[in-house]
């Protein structure tokens, strides 16, 4: 009878534990709540994040240092980077003022912090914490396990799509996940995966929440010799064909050949002298001609290779799914780009025929 009663007992001890540990398990609600009531209670913030990009066969690797203050400052440095370019990048903004910086080019962009067009990985970390609120906010939340990430413990939430949620959160009908530090509540590694997009995550190296970021961090020292552009001083200026021939300052190249249905639509030079020659009224093909001292932007993100044209070494950069190519030499000390939406032979026969 004690046995038995023995028994009972152990059996009931070990319902009422179990019950009691269901009890205390946490939700993926409340784990939301707690990381959004750490982003509601950190004025400044200091960290290192790595970020990994392959999508539609454009791949990126970067590693930055991050500042952030309230309401509405920033600064973002690029560490390292596997696009040619990238390294040293560097993203400042007051709240009002903004300066970007582009060492490969030694230019210094500054304006109104909500008119400075940055490329993709700066873009990237300015909106970081923003948008993973928003996709929070677009998701239904479920708490998928426990992990550890760079040596702390956390929760690991995966994230799909409410009803109505807008496509731009979820592109390609994806899965975010992300992993919530369980001591600190920050997202320490977020990562999203959708078999017709690609792949991207960021991982958090290091942190500081609260530090104390000085304001002196937030404004940018311009180096020595970097030629400075104002915001709105970049407007291109309209030509007709002569008169591009007259200011190029070198002689102009233009093609025997264009794709059926092209037309040459827009003459203009921007604020680097570079002439631009724009085709379009073409249904399958619109691309641009640029020439001039060095390139009007940096290349677009994907996977560069090297190829001869008009017996020059080039720099090819395609994106075979979207028909774009993007192809830029040096001639007679002048750079020519050809760009847009035009197959890779069709803009190789137009490159071949300039004059």
């Amino acid at each position: 009878m004690k046995q038995k009663i023995l028994v009972v007992f152990s059996l009931f001890l070990l319902l009422s534990l179990t019950l009691a540990g269901c009890g205390d398990k946490i939700t993926a609600e409340e784990i939301v709540a707690k990381v959004r009531e750490t982003v509601e209670n950190t004025n400044d913030a200091h960290g290192v994040v790595k970020v990994d990009v392959n999508v539609q066969g454009i791949e990126m690797s970067m590693t930055a240092e991050m500042w952030e203050k309230l309401p509405n400052k920033f600064r973002a440095e690029v560490l390292e980077a596997s696009q040619d370019g990238f390294a040293g990048m560097t993203m400042v903004s007051d709240g009002q003022q903004a300066w970007f910086y582009d060492p490969a080019r030694n230019r210094v962009m500054v304006g109104p912090a909500e008119e400075i067009e940055t490329p993709l990985p700066q873009e990237m970390l300015n909106s970081l914490q923003e948008v993973i609120q928003k996709m929070l906010d677009a998701s239904e939340v479920e708490l998928a396990g426990e992990e550890t990430v760079a040596g702390y413990e956390t929760y690991r939430l995966t994230l799909s799509p409410k009803e109505g949620s807008e496509a731009e959160f979820f592109p390609g009908d994806g899965t975010a996940t992300l992993w919530v530090d369980k001591e600190r509540w920050i997202v320490l590694k977020a990562t999203y995966e959708a078999d017709t997009l690609g792949q991207g995550s960021i991982q958090v190296q290091s942190f500081e929440l609260n530090p104390g970021v000085a304001d002196d961090l937030f404004y940018f020292e311009v180096p020595e010799g970097a030629t400075v552009v104002e915001t709105g001083t970049e407007e291109p200026i309209p030509l007709t064909l002569d008169e591009a021939k007259e200011q190029a300052g070198f002689p102009l190249l233009l093609p025997d050949y264009v794709p059926e249905g092209a037309t040459l639509i827009d003459v203009f030079q921007v604020s680097n002298g570079s002439i631009v020659l724009r085709y379009d009224h073409s249904p399958e093909v619109s691309f641009a001609i640029v020439q001039g001292p060095e390139l009007t932007g940096p290349p677009p993100l994907g996977e560069s290779q090297k190829v001869t044209v008009r017996d020059q070494s080039a720099t090819l950069i395609t994106d075979e799914e979207g028909g774009n190519t993007f192809l830029y030499w040096t001639e007679n000390e002048v750079t020519v780009t050809i760009a847009g939406h035009i197959g890779l032979e069709e803009a190789l026969q137009v490159v071949e025929s300039l004059k």
